[in-house]
């Protein structure tokens, strides 16, 4: 404790210049800390970004790619799945509840979704379900016919471009604008503004299922109407029924009970003469974090560089001082100290100042992610959750510990041979 006392007294005379050192580990902390936290969350984020959905069913072919356009919207199908294997799966016993999914158009560079109004009371990200910034969600075409000209918009679609309810927009067929791909014969009136998630659906247009069909009556290889359809859009559609879609882009499926998943799957994928796939949510996002893995060991060898050359900005900085406090050595000989005491002494003086440093840039950490949870959610789909360190970020504090050690011990052997060759008699200069 006389040790700790002294050191601690000692490093408190030079405080201005050790305050500057103490905030540089308490800045590396924070990017340590900050980065494993983040890459943590991320992870977890991504893979949650479509909680509550059992499984994912779409045409046979690669599972990465049915996520990333089902789930993220990016890319589109090379192909379909059959209507009436939505029907089928939608019958099973086991399942609860089957929303299907229908991609294609796109507005401004954005996605169109065309889907179920039971969508939105079916979809969460992070285990959180939508809720409105403005308006309702659409009314479902079948009792309500005039429910085709509704859409509902993304929260970050209606921030870029200015939306509010009631807007008229024209949707463009396809995922390119030009003449003759706008569907200007069917404006959509926007009756419902979702609350920003950090999701994909942020990004996305929504429309029901129908309204998705009713643009398209009329279209063939990609070539409007034209005066096939009257302004409305409505006139030209003779029945309900001549809206049911032929196929689907994919169809998130929930069920009853979750351990019947595996069984369901196999029930799932014997549909439609073995066309279907059906995929757990879960466990295709983790296999597709493994893509941008490598950005995230990058980042975090950035935080670790980032803490070790601050701690050696310590060793640095006590080097430097060491020629002042030739005579404080020499009087501590004087006073009985061994010179492997002196020694000891000076790598405490500079574990001591790192640990204060860790514990600042830790206290940092936690404050900031707490003051930006609501923003990292909403703007970037990150869902932080402050607490303790998770077991690497300990290890990796444990090795700054190290490192600090192990970078003081320059200064310390300095001290050392300074206390055995100056003795009672320390140069004057």
């Amino acid at each position: 404790m006389m040790w700790l006392s002294l050191a601690w007294r000692s490093a408190w005379s030079r405080r201005q210049a050790l305050a500057m050192v103490m905030v540089s580990v308490s800045v590396s902390v924070l990017i340590l800390l900050a980065v494993q936290q983040l890459r943590e969350d991320a992870k977890r984020s991504f893979s949650n970004a479509l909680s509550g959905v059992d499984l994912i069913v779409g045409p046979r072919g690669s599972a990465t790619e049915l996520m990333l356009y089902s789930v993220f919207q990016i890319g589109r199908p090379s192909r379909n799945m059959g209507y009436e294997g939505f029907v089928a799966l939608a019958q099973l016993p086991q399942v609860q509840w089957a929303v299907p999914i229908q991609l294609g158009d796109s507005y401004l560079g954005h996605p169109v979704l065309g889907s179920s109004p039971e969508i939105f009371t079916r979809f969460k990200s992070q285990g959180q379900g939508l809720q409105w910034a403005q308006g309702r969600p659409f009314a479902d075409p079948l009792t309500q016919p005039e429910a085709l000209n509704e859409v509902v918009l993304g929260a970050e679609v209606a921030r870029r471009f200015g939306h509010k309810l009631h807007d008229k927009l024209v949707l463009t067929h396809g995922q390119s604008s030009g003449l003759g791909t706008e569907h200007e014969d069917h404006p959509m009136t926007v009756v419902g503004i979702l609350a920003p998630t950090g999701a994909p659906i942020d990004r996305s247009v929504i429309v029901s299922l129908q309204a998705f069909e009713a643009i398209h009556v009329g279209w063939g290889m990609g070539i409007s109407p034209g005066a096939l359809k009257v302004a409305s859009g409505i006139a030209s559609v003779p029945d309900m029924k001549d809206l049911q879609p032929a196929s689907l882009s994919a169809v998130w499926v929930g069920l009853h009970n979750r351990a019947e998943v595996f069984s369901v799957r196999r029930k799932i994928e014997s549909l439609e003469r073995g066309q279907l796939m059906a995929v757990m949510p879960g466990v295709a996002l983790d296999e597709l974090w493994q893509i941008v893995k490598v950005v995230e060991n990058t980042l975090l060898l950035v935080g670790i560089l980032v803490a070790v050359s601050a701690m050696f900005s310590v060793a640095a900085v006590l080097l430097v001082a060491m020629a002042g406090r030739r005579k404080e050595l020499a009087i501590l000989r004087a006073m009985g100290a061994a010179p492997l005491a002196l020694m000891g002494f000076v790598l405490l003086e500079s574990l001591l100042v790192c640990v204060v440093g860790i514990v600042f840039g830790y206290v940092l950490c936690q404050v900031f992610l707490m003051v930006g949870q609501s923003t990292l959610r909403t703007e970037w789909g990150v869902l932080v959750q402050p607490g303790w360190p998770v077991t690497q970020a300990w290890w990796a504090l444990a090795g700054l510990c190290g490192a600090a050690c192990l970078a003081s011990w320059v200064p310390a052997w300095r001290a050392y041979r300074l206390s055995l060759s100056d003795g009672l008699h320390p140069p004057s200069v």
